[in-house]
This record gives structure tokens, C-alpha cells and sequence, in this order.
């Protein structure tokens, strides 16, 4: 009984840490995209494009680093595979420079 309670409470722990990570990362690579893009092309651009392949940064990032250094433990935590993390990177970095080619 014990044991179930700690193992909840440290899932709910580290979905807690779950969403802190995620608003930090994609307020941190938000602001760097708008200032790159702002000294490139003299304003600041964003696109729905650039939020999603953030999103694939974060997942890419949780599942390969974050998810092994929280608090909820499982023998389940596995890194993603080499190609998946490569299809991944290449998705999230051709979502972001998108508007590029749109604007």
C-alpha cells in the first residue's frame, strides 16, 4: 500500500516536472527562433510550424535525457532509437525553418 502511494506521488511529481520542462523549453527556444529570425530578416517571425517542431525537440529531449534524471522510476524508460531520434531532428529543424519558405 505504501509502496503504490510513493510510486504515485512521485508520477505525479514528475508529471508536474513534466509541464515546468516543457514551458521552459518552449519558451526558451521560441525566444532564441524569434531573435534569430529577427536578425536575419529584420523582424521577428513565428509560425505554428516552429511551436509544433518544438514540441518534437521537447519529446526528443525528454525521452532521450530528461525522463531518466526525474523522480519517477519504471525499467519502461527507454532512449529512442537512433533513426528515431534522426527522423525526429530532421522533422522538428524543417517545421521550424518552414516559414522560411512561406513568408
Amino acid at each position: 500500500m505504501i509502496a503504490e502511494l510513493l510510486k504515485l506521488g512521485s508520477f505525479i511529481l514528475e508529471l508536474l516536472r513534466l509541464c515546468i520542462l516543457l514551458v521552459l523549453t518552449l519558451l526558451v527556444l521560441g525566444w532564441a527562433e524569434r531573435l534569430i529570425y529577427q536578425l536575419i530578416f529584420g523582424q521577428p517571425v513565428y509560425n505554428w510550424s516552429m511551436g509544433l517542431g518544438n514540441l518534437f525537440v521537447f519529446f526528443m529531449l525528454y525521452r532521450n535525457h530528461f525522463q531518466f534524471k526525474g523522480w519517477y522510476k519504471s525499467e519502461k524508460n527507454k532512449k529512442l532509437t537512433l533513426l528515431t531520434t534522426r527522423i525526429i531532428t530532421v522533422i522538428s529543424i524543417g517545421l521550424i525553418i518552414l516559414p522560411i519558405g512561406l513568408g
